[in-house]
């Protein structure tokens, strides 16, 4: 938090999620009235704290309407890697869309292994922490291919939920499965057509473009996922 004699004039929050290499920044907010810097200060503040923490790979997600925070980020080191849109609508279960070509149940913690696997050959890291998250809450799902093999999961679909697949139609089983969507929408990498065009023919619009922007190693996504707000 930044003050000045007594004044509050911002914040900023740092997300771990252990054992997960990668640590979250958000929200970063600033008084209108402060004077300039604040911003900056707290960036290297939360910077500074995540070293100390060991995390060398820090990301967040940046409204690209906002150019200020932008330029902020960028100065601090972040880079643009994966531009993204908030799709929002209805629950596609029980609609003529919600017959998932691949069989979908849900996830429980002896799954846990072998989703790390398929996060780790996706993304090169697992998330494990918010996935036995997901799993206490009852929402995590799974996809789950014809040989009985896991080809995809969901820490539930929404806001604050992440999901990875093999195949977009692993992808497509899990939303089309779940029974609701969490929080505000869901996030999908704007260069996934196939799945933005198949989500705006059941009733999804596009409501917030953002983007995600890391800084330290990061690798490229090898499979179809599902960003959260965090990363």
């Amino acid at each position: 938090m930044a003050e000045c004699n007594g004044r509050i004039l911002g914040s900023i929050f740092l997300h771990v999620f252990s054992p997960s290499p990668v640590a979250a920044i958000g929200p970063l907010t600033v008084d209108p009235s402060a004077e300039g810097g604040v911003g900056r200060a707290l960036m290297n503040s939360v910077l500074e704290e995540a070293r100390k923490r060991q995390y060398d790979c820090v990301r967040l997600v940046q409204s690209p309407s906002h150019v200020r925070s932008f330029v902020l980020y960028t100065k601090c080191g972040f880079t643009l890697r994966e531009p993204l849109f908030l799709m929002q609508g209805n629950p596609i279960s029980g609609s003529s869309l919600s017959r998932p070509a691949h069989d979908v149940r849900a996830a429980h913690v002896g799954d846990i292994p072998e989703c790390n696997q398929l996060c780790v050959s996706a993304q090169g890291f697992s998330r494990e922490m918010e996935l036995r998250q997901a799993i206490e809450q009852g929402i995590a799902s799974l996809s789950i291919d014809n040989q009985g093999n896991i080809a995809g999961y969901a820490a539930g679909i929404g806001f604050f939920s992440h999901a990875v697949a093999k195949t977009n139609e692993d992808l497509k089983a899990l939303v089309s499965s779940a029974p609701a969507i969490i929080g505000h929408g869901l996030f999908v990498p704007a260069r996934n057509a196939d799945l933005i065009r198949w989500l705006l023919g059941a009733g999804f619009r596009t409501s917030w473009p953002a983007n995600l922007m890391p800084i330290g190693q990061y690798n490229e996504p090898s499979a179809p996922y599902l960003p959260s707000i965090a990363y």
